[in-house]
């Protein structure tokens, strides 16, 4: 039976309300617990239910066309920072691609060629890395060019771009918090699309185990910033 708990009063110690707060975990495991205090016991994560397809990039050029037609043949920081979006926006796909390719062909190897797998799970460990990199840096774009509108556009975009920073980027004390974030990129290997990290205290090794669901992640950045193309 699926649960949703909240989290436990004397785990505020910890910090790991603030992690989860700002950030796009979607499921904390407490292992002194041994059970999941935040999120569901089995969540349905994208991969499972509908791997969908990204958008094609082609389908947008003729967006992107119109938005540099408006600014002629003149140079400015506008113009400048559209570039870098079309550009950026182009990484952060080509990562999810990738990412895609690379998670279900190790899959498929695991019993077939250990070395294989192992060599195509270290690739799709570096494409969850570029499509985090890439993505907050789309989402730093948009915030330059005033894209971003919605107030739910604006809490997501904030944690997806907390996980960035927190659970991938700056691993060691975030924000001062006592905390240690280290992202298992093994658990691409499972077949659904939780990242699982690993959180540990000065004190304490692996108390927490979070994850974060980047296929889902990937589709609602990717359709928010569709959404503003469309509009160009």
């Amino acid at each position: 039976m699926n649960k949703n708990l909240n989290l436990l009063e004397e785990y505020k110690q910890y910090d790991i309300e603030w992690l989860k707060d700002n950030t796009t975990i979607v499921r904390v495991f407490s292992n002194n617990e041994g059970k999941v205090i935040y999120g569901d016991d089995f969540h349905i994560c994208r991969y499972k239910r509908d791997q969908g397809q990204p958008v094609s990039l082609e389908t947008y050029e003729k967006f992107w066309n119109n938005k540099f037609d408006q600014f002629g043949n003149d140079w400015s920081e506008e113009r400048s920072n559209y570039r870098l979006l079309y550009a950026t926006l182009r990484l952060f796909w080509f990562s999810f691609e990738q990412l895609r390719y690379n998670k279900v062909s190790s899959i498929n190897e695991y019993s077939k060629n250990h070395k294989k797998m192992i060599y195509l799970n270290e690739i799709a460990g570096v494409n969850v890395y570029g499509l985090y990199l890439h993505g907050k840096k789309c989402i730093d774009l948009l915030t330059r060019l005033k894209l971003i509108v919605s107030e739910s556009d604006k809490v997501f975009l904030s944690k997806f771009r907390g996980t960035r920073n927190y659970l991938i980027e700056h691993n060691y004390k975030p924000h001062d918090k006592n905390l240690i974030c280290e992202p298992s990129t093994w658990s691409l290997l499972s077949t659904d699309s939780l990242l699982e990290t690993h959180i540990n205290t000065k004190e304490e090794e692996r108390v927490f185990d979070v994850c974060f669901d980047y296929y889902e992640d990937y589709y609602k950045l990717e359709q928010i910033i569709v959404g503003k193309i469309e509009k160009f």
